[in-house]
C-alpha cells in the first residue's frame, strides 16, 4: 500500500500540541478535525491537561497503550525530534510535522534539525509529510487536520501543495465558487514524502478524477515526469510553478527552502510530464473543474448557444483566441435549428435567441447540435429561471407566490435533465452565467458537475483544458 494511502486514512490520531488553549495552532486544528466528522480514534498528547477539547490526554504516547495510526505535530521546532523518536518507538509509521523552522530558516541549526527528524523517521521506517506544513484533508473520511473549518467536501478534484495556505486558507474561495475538493495534501519542506509521491499516489486514488499542483521546486525531476506521464494516461493534471521568476525563486527558498529554476525548464518538464500548466491558483481550478467532471472535447468546433448578443460574441471571440473555432452551421442543421427557435433568433452558430423564457429549448439545441456531428463541444449563456427572477414580480401579482412552487421543481428537473446532455453524447459542455452556485437558477446544475464560469475568457480557456488533454491522453 502506498504509504499516502495510510496517512490519509488513519484510523487513529495522536495529536501534539493542542491544548485547551484557543488561541493555540495546534487546537485549532484537532477542533477542526473533532467538528468535520472524524470518526477514528484521537489522542491528545499533552504533558500536564488530563483533557483536551473534552477528549482524554496522554501525558506520553506510551501512556496510549496502543499503536496508533498517524501523528500529527504542531510543537516547537527544538522538541520535534525527540517527540517524532518517541512516536517511532510506539510503532507510528505515519506523521506530519506542522512545525516549521527548519530548512526554509537562514542558518546552519534549521538544516540540521530537518536532516535529524530525517534520519529518526528512516529508523524506524517512518514516512511524514512535512515539516512546515500545514495538514491534510480528506473528504472520504471526513478528515480535516488543518487550520481552516468546513472544508469544501466531496467532489472529484485533489490537490497537493508546497504552499499550506493553498490546502486550507483557500477553501471559503472554493465553497463560493462551488467547488468541491476530494482530498488536499499539504507538503511543506517535502523532508520525505513530496509531490511526486503525491502524484503516484493521486494517480491510484479512484474518486479522484484530475489533480492540481502548487509547485515551487520539483526535487526530482526524472521521478516527477515518470509519475505524472503514467498518471495522464487516466486523468489530468494542472500545476501553476511560481519559481521562475528572480522574486519568485527568492520566495520559493526563504517559504520552503525550495531551489527553482526558469519558466522554460520548467514548461518543458511539465511538457514532457504531460502537465497543463495554468497561470495561477484561480485558473488552475477553472481548468480542474471541467477536467474532472466533463467529457473531452475530440477537436476545437464549438457551438455557442446564448439568450444574449453580448456573451455570444464575447464567447465566441475568446473561443477563438483560444484556438478553437466556432463553424458557420450547415443549411440542413441551420433548418432543423430555425424549425426551434423563435423569430428573431439567429441559428448558423452562436444561436443567438435574444430573450427566451422557455429553458427548455435550451436542451432541445444543444441536443440537435451535438446529434449534428459539426461541433465537438458547447457553450450555454442564459440559463435562468426559479424564483431568482420573479421577485419583483411577486410584489405586482402576488398569485405568482403559488407559481413558484410548481415553476421550481420544473426548473430543477430541466437543469438535471440538461447536465445529462454530455454524458450522453460524450462531448463537453461549459456554461456561462452571472449568476452563482448559491442561486436556483444555476446551483443544481454546478452540482450536477457541469463547469459555470462568470466570464467568456475563463469558460473558454476550461474548454480548451478539455481539448488539450484529450490530446495528451491520446499521445501518452
Amino acid at each position: 500500500m502506498h504509504p499516502l494511502k495510510q496517512l490519509m486514512n488513519p484510523g487513529s490520531i495522536a495529536f501534539w500540541g493542542a491544548s485547551n488553549n484557543p488561541m493555540k495552532m495546534g487546537t485549532i486544528q484537532l477542533a477542526n478535525v473533532i467538528e468535520t466528522g472524524y470518526t477514528g480514534d484521537i489522542y491528545p498528547v499533552h504533558p500536564s491537561e488530563s483533557t483536551v477539547l473534552g477528549l482524554p490526554a496522554y501525558a506520553s504516547i506510551s501512556a496510549v497503550g496502543k499503536t496508533v495510526d498517524l501523528a500529527q505535530l504542531t510543537l516547537p521546532t527544538d522538541v520535534v525530534p525527540g517527540i517524532l523518536d518517541e512516536c517511532g518507538r510506539a510503532g507510528i509509521r505515519r506523521a506530519i510535522v506542522i512545525s516549521g523552522g527548519f530548512k526554509e530558516v537562514p542558518g546552519e541549526k534549521g538544516r540540521q534539525l530537518e536532516r535529524e527528524i530525517i534520519e529518526i523517521a528512516s529508523k524506524y521506517d517512518m514516512r511524514f509529510l512535512g515539516p512546515n506544513c500545514v495538514g491534510i484533508f480528506n473528504s472520504h473520511c471526513s478528515l480535516n487536520t488543518t487550520t481552516i473549518h468546513s472544508p469544501p467536501m466531496g467532489g472529484k478534484i485533489a490537490f497537493a501543495s508546497q504552499s499550506g495556505a493553498y490546502t486550507a486558507m483557500i477553501n471559503p474561495y472554493l465553497r463560493a465558487q462551488g467547488i468541491k475538493m476530494c482530498q488536499t495534501l499539504s507538503v511543506g519542506n517535502e523532508a520525505d514524502l513530496d509531490l511526486t509521491d503525491c502524484v503516484e499516489y493521486l494517480a491510484s486514488e479512484p474518486e479522484v478524477k484530475a489533480i492540481g499542483l502548487y509547485v515551487e521546486t520539483v526535487r526530482r525531476p526524472r521521478e516527477f515526469v515518470r509519475a505524472a506521464a503514467e498518471a495522464v494516461k487516466v486523468k489530468p493534471v494542472v500545476a501553476i510553478y511560481v519559481g521562475g521568476t528572480e522574486a519568485g525563486s527568492r520566495s520559493s527558498l526563504s517559504h520552503t527552502g525550495a531551489l527553482s529554476g526558469p519558466d522554460e525548464v520548467y514548461d518543458g518538464l511539465f511538457r514532457q510530464a504531460g502537465v497543463i500548466r495554468a497561470a495561477d491558483i484561480d485558473q488552475m481550478f477553472d481548468l480542474l473543474r471541467a477536467l474532472s467532471s466533463q467529457p473531452l472535447a475530440e477537436a476545437g468546433r464549438m457551438a455557442v448557444i446564448t439568450n444574449s448578443g453580448g456573451p455570444g460574441s464575447s464567447l465566441a471571440y475568446h473561443i477563438e483566441k483560444a484556438g478553437m473555432s466556432v463553424p458557420t452551421f450547415s443549411d440542413e442543421l441551420a433548418a432543423r435549428l430555425d424549425q426551434v427557435t423563435g423569430r428573431l433568433a439567429y441559428v448558423r452558430n452562436p444561436i443567438d435567441l435574444t430573450f427566451e423564457t422557455d429553458m427548455l429549448i435550451f436542451k432541445r439545441l444543444l441536443e440537435m447540435v451535438f446529434e449534428s456531428g459539426e461541433v465537438d463541444g458547447a457553450f450555454l449563456y442564459g440559463i435562468f429561471g426559479g424564483p431568482d427572477f420573479m421577485v419583483n414580480m411577486v410584489k405586482r401579482f402576488p398569485e405568482l407566490e403559488k407559481l413558484k412552487e410548481v415553476l421550481v421543481p420544473a426548473h430543477m428537473k430541466f437543469l438535471a435533465e440538461l447536465a445529462e446532455v454530455p454524458k450522453t453524447f460524450g462531448k463537453p459542455l461549459v456554461v456561462m452565467s452571472f449568476l452563482g452556485p448559491e442561486t436556483v437558477s444555476v446551483g443544481p446544475l454546478i452540482d450536477d458537475g457541469v463547469p459555470v464560469y462568470p466570464s467568456a475568457v475563463r469558460s473558454a480557456r476550461a474548454m480548451r483544458a478539455l481539448l488539450d488533454y484529450g490530446r495528451i491522453r491520446n499521445s501518452a
